[in-house]
């Protein structure tokens, strides 16, 4: 009741502003622009899990052998004069999976922040706002391939709290980031710090991208405190009309205040899509992820998280707004860390096997207006 209540809310918004937006543009009080969106997708994963859940990792296209939503959106912005306002829901897997620890009340928030041009180039957004961590959007739709990086799915997809951007030229780029937590509406009870952030960005053509990202936070109540230190590195390019790359490095520390622990990861990520057609298009991705000493990742055996995955995949899209994408997306361990079910039989087994790889295959059909 909750969530159709949610929705009614929105769906009325979306009326009245319609309605609006016809009516203030000779008034000219404001624009409004909206956003839908829509992922649906089957993946079949060759270890075939018995609980129809891929490994726990994955916030992204998690179920095995099963029809799905993996994300629906709809948002509402709202700008006029040097003000801005965005307000977007969302439904599906993903959201359900990603805003677990959330307050039910705000497990549908995709978007809810209000946004002011202070100076010319400086703007203030307070609320709840995309991350500025990593390559990739929350949106497929927006991404080189279907499937997300480790790197994007361990770092903040949102953050609460304000960010000051400043475009110094058209070249460079700064932001700061004063938030609740590493993607916490709540803040953690028993813990007074805030989460820090910074985002520089240079780029020297059209064609070239690079940025430096970070995050230093801690998570934990102050008597347990586990300060991270996240480090994201990367540059996109667009090569001739055809090609676009991302090179990609992360890298992070931690530093545990009880234990006086020290611990790092870093992970490698190279991407590239290449346009076949005007409809269709190939690409691929490799990435390195070393968590040796599970910072981020924890599994269900001993053995450290290290391990690598390519994906191969292929798009179709007959018009702008839509997507039809297939992608195979191999997993490799140096030690077995992915439960293989392939065998199992719950008559008979009374063993669990792991295994050092995993592997799906993922159809998506993707809409966005």
């Amino acid at each position: 009741m909750k969530h159709l209540s949610l929705l009614s809310i929105l769906l009325l918004v979306y009326s009245l502003s319609y309605s609006q937006s016809d009516s203030t543009k000779k008034e000219t009080k404001g624009e409004f622009d909206y956003t839908f969106y829509i992922d649906s997708y089957y993946s079949f994963d060759f270890n075939e899990p018995n609980n129809h859940n891929r490994p726990g990792f994955l916030l992204q296209y998690n179920r095995h052998r099963q029809v799905g939503i993996n994300y629906a959106m709809a948002e509402v912005n709202y700008t006029k004069d040097k003000l801005s306002t965005n307000l977007g829901l969302s439904l599906g897997g993903f959201a359900q999976v990603n805003m677990a620890n959330e307050r039910d009340l705000f497990r549908m928030l995709y978007r809810a922040n209000i946004g002011y041009e202070i100076l010319k180039d400086l703007e203030l957004t307070i609320g709840i706002f995309g991350s500025h961590m990593g390559f990739e959007s929350t949106l497929s739709y927006d991404n080189l391939l279907v499937s997300h990086s480790l790197t994007t799915e361990w770092t903040a997809y949102y953050l609460a709290g304000l960010k000051l951007e400043y475009t110094l030229s058209d070249k460079w780029f700064v932001g700061a980031t004063l938030a609740n937590g590493n993607q916490k509406i709540t803040e953690v009870e028993g813990n007074t710090n805030k989460l820090l952030g910074l985002q520089l960005t240079y780029t020297p053509t059209k064609k070239v991208n690079l940025n430096y990202s970070n995050l230093y936070y801690n998570d934990e109540p102050d008597s347990s405190a586990i300060f991270i230190f996240y480090n994201n590195l990367y540059s996109t390019f667009e090569l001739g009309k055809k090609l676009d790359m991302v090179l990609g490095f992360d890298f992070a520390f931690s530093d545990n205040k009880v234990t006086n622990k020290q611990d790092m990861l870093y992970a490698i990520s190279v991407l590239a899509k290449y346009k076949l057609t005007d409809k269709f298009a190939v690409a691929g991705r490799y990435e390195y992820y070393n968590d040796e000493r599970k910072m981020y990742i924890k599994t269900d055996v001993l053995n450290p998280f290290v391990t690598s995955n390519c994906s191969l995949a292929l798009d179709y899209s007959p018009i702008k707004q839509v997507k039809f994408r297939v992608e195979s997306r191999l997993f490799s361990a140096e030690k077995p860390v992915y439960r293989d079910d392939s065998d199992f039989n719950p008559n008979t087994s009374t063993t669990i096997k792991y295994t050092t790889q995993n592997a799906n295959i993922l159809v998506s059909v993707q809409a966005k207006f």
